[in-house]
């Protein structure tokens, strides 16, 4: 038989160590595609901020630094 089969499954049991390692890869992967999610969306909003005339960038900065704030405070409770 094969012996990945063995790794995962034991003819008697689920091998709760294998499947935990398992859902914990998949738990990092899906970490490292939501932070280069971010990291996109950070790079997006520079480059909006290119567009905006430097009088009006800090105001644009406060505005995206407030939403940050309120996400957080979202996220917390």
């Amino acid at each position: 038989m094969n012996p990945l089969y063995f790794q995962m499954f034991n003819p008697q049991y689920v091998n709760n160590e294998y499947y935990r390692y398992l859902q914990r890869q998949q738990h990092d992967y899906e970490q490292c595609i939501e932070i280069s999610n971010a990291v996109k969306a950070i790079r997006d909003c520079c480059d909006a901020f290119s567009k905006i005339d430097q009088e009006n960038q800090q105001l644009a900065f406060e505005a995206c630094v407030m939403e940050i704030i309120n996400k957080m405070n979202e996220n917390n409770r």
